[in-house]
């Protein structure tokens, strides 16, 4: 192997630094004459602005939206709390709202039955609304005896609540003071990212 001097070294270096720097100026003058021929698709787009629901940090969020479809979530750069970064729940706002997925309204399936079928918003809750009623009565206890001495505790045993990371902190709140009036003492809440 020959041996390599200092001089050489920073003779090679240089060389290479420069190289380089020659090859990007070259690729950025190749990208910006590209991108003239493809205009941004946020070209044109009303943008608003917001805090994203999913946890209690409130990060701010840049929503852009062309007619009616939603085409841009981003961090809001601006914000004090975020500065433009989202977490991965933040990120995927988008493919959330856009997702061909995503249901619209209700759907239920008949017993026996192996197709969902639509059905209405009150429909829907009027089933929900009788099918809880029907586990709270059938499972709510008053007292109990703790030690031979009577205790008040007004609970469901039927009913097991979990709840979801696709909801705000303030539904969070509601949704708990909800499952505490109806004597439901077993839920969740799936809120990590």
């Amino acid at each position: 192997m020959p041996k390599l001097s200092r001089r050489s070294f920073m003779k090679f270096t240089a060389a290479s630094v420069a190289a380089s720097a020659l090859a990007q100026k070259r690729a950025y003058a190749k990208t910006d004459d590209n991108n003239k021929a493809f205009p941004l698709m946020t070209a044109g787009a009303a943008t608003s602005y917001g805090i994203c629901h999913f946890c209690s940090v409130g990060c701010g969020i840049e929503v852009k939206v062309k007619g009616n479809e939603l085409i841009s979530t981003e961090g809001f750069i601006d914000h004090p709390i975020n500065q433009g970064a989202l977490c991965p729940k933040g990120r995927s706002l988008k493919e959330m709202h856009n997702s061909e997925l995503r249901l619209t309204h209700p759907l239920v399936r008949k017993p026996g039955g192996n197709k969902w079928e639509p059905i209405s918003w009150d429909e829907a809750i009027d089933k929900i609304a009788k099918k809880v009623k029907d586990v709270r009565d059938k499972s709510f206890t008053k007292t109990v005896d703790v030690n031979g001495n009577t205790v008040t505790v007004n609970r469901t045993e039927g009913i097991f609540s979990l709840g979801s990371a696709e909801i705000d902190n303030e539904e969070v709140y509601l949704y708990t003071k909800f499952n505490r009036a109806l004597g439901v003492h077993h839920y969740t809440h799936q809120a990590e990212v």
